[in-house]
């Protein structure tokens, strides 16, 4: 088998590894506070689509509007879309004697080596949840196949030896004329 025999034989295999689409879907089903299932794709994230899903597993863009999630996060939606997302509301405490006396403890007992601390840990954890999740995807392991037939080809490749050309291609740039002495005039001129 020839080099272009095996280029041709490997190739449709190396595009549909490399991109091809996945066909697993990501998404979240999460439940409002009133009971109703909403999907989430691919993440509850801002940009992410929502849709209801209804007793008979029919699946419809979500309305525009706010939703609150059991979580008690509130997702605002426009045309089916994540727009913003607000955060659960702690209640306030009553009287300002003990918000005060809590920050008055907070200043006091502030570490400034464990605060770095606890944010490098932070960091750290959420690098590695990342890395995780996307060395856990089938993206990748398609990724190293592919990897692994163009290194093969190449390989093959370089092996093969040389072979001088059966025919002299004539450069059609060089009609016999001798650029010597317009190369040293050019070399003059750009020196003054």
């Amino acid at each position: 088998m020839n080099i272009s025999e095996l280029v041709g034989s490997k190739l449709p295999e190396i595009k549909k590894l490399l991109f091809s689409e996945t066909t697993q879907e990501a998404f979240v089903d999460a439940k409002l506070v009133d009971g109703t299932i909403v999907r989430v794709e691919p993440a509850l994230e801002i940009g992410a689509s929502v849709a209801v899903v209804g007793e008979d597993a029919e699946v419809v863009p979500a309305p525009d509007g706010e939703h609150e999630l059991e979580s008690g996060e509130i997702v605002r939606t426009e045309g089916g879309v994540i727009v913003e997302i607000l955060e659960p509301q702690v209640e306030e405490e009553a009287g300002e004697d003990k918000e005060e006396e809590m920050a008055a403890e907070e200043v006091a007992a502030f570490d400034p080596e464990a605060f770095k601390l606890d944010i490098m840990d932070s960091v750290a954890t959420l690098i590695q949840s990342e890395v995780a999740k996307f060395a856990k995807t089938e993206k990748v392991s398609d990724i190293e196949k592919a990897v692994g037939l163009i290194t093969d080809i190449v390989e093959k490749m370089a092996a093969t030896p040389k072979e001088e050309p059966s025919k002299k291609v004539a450069n059609p740039f060089n009609k016999g004329i001798d650029y010597t002495d317009m190369v040293e005039k050019m070399r003059a001129i750009t020196k003054k």
